[in-house]
């Protein structure tokens, strides 16, 4: 029986690169994009097609709303070890990138999402004694190429100069940074949403210029105009230059006594099939960018269609907040820790549904009437600063282990205040004094009793003696007062 063998696996090595593809069309080691479109109709390195789109209102739009929901996000620098020097790192990290336009460098960086992949080039400098980025800018995705090298993995971006178009010349470390999105079969130039965009945009273009046509055609008559038998060149030329003044279109022209017979189109149904056709094709732009349905007709369809479109679009989000974060902690964030010495860092964004507050102050008002009430720093966690107790409004008493928004700012409330006046208007020296007379004539008989049973026979016959008015009369002063602040507090509330 063969003995079994613990396979080791090949550590760092990779086998089945673009290189050995034998499908894979490349020269002198230069790799090119598999985009169908822009090969087809831009060339392989003409990415004018993709740019050109945001000429069209409906991508630009849906490319904004994207980015900038993106971009307003906040974004958070953590240390991957929790102690002193992470937090301190940490900070120093956070400082730097917003003295540097980071959110501008997000947002250059998210026009990959159209083409396939950017490029942005960052400008270093030495700043409080620290290596930090001094700007950022933007390159343009035409000037650089991916070389697949036999000693490098993966591919090398090369930029594209006078002195050499095919490969470019070779770039510096820690100089460039490049997002990408969908790299399909590992190629590095990506591929956007510009391939899924093309061809609505294109069809949408076309039917515009039909729709335009055809309101100028039938939103105004065609001129007629008619010239006498026997009219000269130049008379004819005179009419056709009148006609040609008051029309955006054709004109006609006859000799007097011609008739002339409309051919009536034999196409039946709304002369509106051009803006239909726009229409769809916004409908699948807006699906292409933001997963966005098809619109409804309205009722609740359209409601449960709102509710859809923000859960997707909140997902696409934090997948493109994850895909730039992944970036990003791959190559500038690294960079500067390596740079300044500091311990490994990451960022990342902050992603989550708007909270309904409606639908909070609702909760919260039940959970009230069941005899709980939040805290003001909850209040103000939840709702946002600015609010304060109202002490024109009574005060429940909190449950027990909880601390009343009245106490915790050190005002008490007006219940509590009534029964403190209550118990200070109280006279110690007359209380204890009160509480002597009671308990003296006791313990006298206590005193002079021979046995328990004589104790409690004496206890009996001292008992009547207890002068117990005067505590009495305190007693009630106090309960009256209580009485009283409590009626009033309930009138007030």
């Amino acid at each position: 029986m063969a003995e079994n063998k613990k396979v080791q696996p090949e550590l760092d090595t990779e086998i089945a690169t673009r290189s050995k593809d034998p499908y894979e069309t490349s020269y002198m080691g230069v790799l090119t994009p598999n985009d169908p479109v822009l090969l087809e109709k831009g060339g392989p390195f003409d990415w004018k097609i993709y740019r050109d789109l945001r000429r069209d209102g409906k991508v630009f739009g849906g490319l904004q709303k994207r980015t900038n929901a993106l971009i307003g996000r906040p974004w958070q620098v953590v240390p991957l070890k929790d102690d002193a020097a992470g937090q301190a790192a940490a900070a120093a990290l956070t400082d730097v990138l917003q003295g540097v336009m980071f959110d501008q460098l997000c947002r250059e960086l998210m026009d990959a999402l159209l083409v396939g992949f950017s490029v942005v080039e960052v400008i270093w400098t030495v700043r409080d004694n620290l290596v930090v980025p001094k700007r950022f800018a933007k390159r343009a995705q035409r000037r650089f190429r991916f070389v697949d090298l036999e000693d490098q993995q993966p591919p090398a971006l090369r930029m594209v100069t006078a002195q050499d178009m095919l490969k470019g010349v070779e770039l510096p470390e820690r100089k460039f940074l490049v997002h990408r999105v969908n790299p399909d079969d590992d190629n590095p130039y990506g591929t956007g949403l510009g391939s899924q965009l093309y061809w609505p945009v294109l069809f949408k273009r076309k039917g515009v210029i039909a729709w335009n046509k055809l309101n100028d055609r039938f939103g105004a008559p065609t001129p007629w105009g008619k010239y006498p038998k026997g009219a000269t060149q130049k008379e004819k030329d005179t009419l056709f230059a009148a006609l040609k003044a008051i029309s955006n279109d054709g004109v006609v022209m006859t000799p007097e006594g011609m008739a002339i017979d409309l051919l009536e189109s034999k196409l039946s149904g709304s002369v509106s099939s051009q803006e239909s056709l726009c229409n769809y094709m916004d409908d699948w732009i807006a699906e292409v960018i933001l997963g966005q349905e098809p619109r409804s007709s309205g009722g609740g369809a359209l409601a449960a269609a709102s509710a859809e479109r923000e859960s997707v679009r909140l997902d696409l989000v934090q997948a493109d907040s994850d895909l730039l974060s992944d970036t990003l902690n791959t190559t500038l964030i690294p960079w500067l820790c390596e740079f300044n010495g500091w311990p490994p860092l990451a960022l990342h964004r902050q992603i989550k549904a708007a909270e309904d507050l409606q639908a909070a102050s609702e909760t919260d008002k039940n959970v009230s009437e069941m005899g709980f009430r939040p805290t003001l720093e909850r209040v103000v966690e939840r709702y946002g600063s600015g609010w304060e107790v109202d002490p024109s409004r009574s005060q429940p008493t909190p449950p027990s282990g909880s601390r009343s928004p009245a106490f915790a700012e050190g005002t008490p409330a007006p219940d509590q205040v009534a029964l403190d006046a209550a118990v200070q208007a109280l006279d110690p020296q007359k209380l204890a004094e009160a509480a002597q007379q009671i308990l003296q004539p006791l313990l006298d008989a206590v005193e002079a009793a021979s046995s328990f049973e004589d104790a409690l026979a004496r206890i009996e016959q001292a008992f009547p003696q207890v002068p117990v008015d005067k505590l009495q009369g305190m007693l009630a002063d106090a309960m009256f007062s209580a009485s009283i602040s409590g009626r009033v507090n309930g009138e007030r509330s």
